[in-house]
């Protein structure tokens, strides 16, 4: 098998080298997977660049913004470089580690695997949320059932989740994405979706970090919230170019 793993990442400093550590230490144990790496660095302002720059080499790929782009931009740049059909998207921290080996084995019968939090097989570790957690759950719920609800032709559940794989559409580098800083994901569900494709979920149970680079009282939260609103009704009410493959 033959993978491109594609991270975005924002002043990591903290985590980004153990992250890549821990996957090449995965890929490792599991074996017959060629792989590469794209990290893409969007305008971190920490000492992410330096240590990115320590430990580039042929199946290290890194992308660096020259200011922040947000995710989903990032994540485009990412996946047009990548070399492999085979495409994981997954968050810097990397949610969901344990279920990596899962989504590898599906990936090669399946067009597009997600994690999903919202199956009635899921369930959250603990229900003593602080405030914090407890807006970003029912925030998530509620986007999640907004593009569920209004674009999708079925319930797919968890548009959110942080580590997805699929097949790369041969017309990927012509899609006219919408989302710039965080709905890619749910818009290639869309894609899929729409076009009928072989999607497989991952139910798990899961918990919600304390910390986050997610704000609940930020204003950037109203940028999220228009891009949100910009999918629904590009997808809604507009016909939009169908993935090939």
């Amino acid at each position: 098998m033959k993978v491109s793993i594609v991270i975005p990442s924002f002043n990591s400093e903290k985590i980004i080298i153990n992250s890549i550590n821990r996957i090449q230490k995965k890929l490792r144990i599991i074996k017959k997977v060629k792989y590469e790496l794209i990290i893409i660095d969007d305008g971190s302002t920490d000492n992410s660049k330096k240590l990115l720059k320590k430990i580039e080499r042929k199946n290290i790929k890194v992308i660096y913004n020259s200011k922040n782009l947000g995710k989903s931009s990032s994540l485009i740049k990412g996946i047009k470089r990548a070399k492999y059909r085979e495409i994981i998207i997954w968050d810097c921290d990397l949610p969901y580690f344990y279920h990596f080996d899962k989504l590898l084995k599906l990936m090669k019968s399946k067009d597009f695997i997600y994690i999903d939090r919202r199956s009635k097989n899921s369930y959250l570790e603990s229900k003593k949320l602080n405030f914090y957690q407890y807006c970003r759950y029912i925030i998530s719920n509620i986007v999640c059932s907004l593009i569920n609800h209004l674009i999708l032709k079925s319930n797919l559940g968890d548009t959110q989740a942080g580590l997805k794989g699929f097949r790369k559409p041969k017309n990927f580098n012509n899609l006219n994405f919408i989302s710039k800083k965080f709905f890619l994901d749910a818009e290639l569900m869309i894609l899929f979706s729409d076009a009928n494709l072989n999607m497989q979920s991952i139910s798990l149970k899961y918990k919600i970090y304390k910390n986050s680079t997610i704000k609940i009282f930020s204003l950037q939260n109203f940028i999220y919230l228009a891009e949100l609103f910009k999918v629904i009704l590009r997808y809604k009410f507009k016909k939009t170019k169908k993935i090939k493959f």
